[in-house]
């Protein structure tokens, strides 16, 4: 997700998180590096289980346990 998010604003010169990371990658600023990874992480961790949440309450076929 962050190598997309890195290309896309590469390409069309879009000012994000993926510039903000390459830029620092460029720079050796390993601080802002491994807070980038770290907050994409988190996101996508939180995300995950938000959309794992709203399934299993949807769709009553889908339920914790046996």
């Amino acid at each position: 997700m962050l190598a997309g998010a890195c290309f896309v604003e590469n390409v069309f010169s879009f000012n994000g998180l993926g510039q903000l990371t390459v830029n620092a990658l460029l720079n050796y600023d390993i601080p802002v590096v491994l807070g980038a990874v770290l907050f994409t992480a988190v996101i996508f961790v939180v995300i995950n289980v938000l959309v794992d949440v709203l399934y299993g309450w949807l769709d009553p076929r889908v339920r914790v346990g046996a």
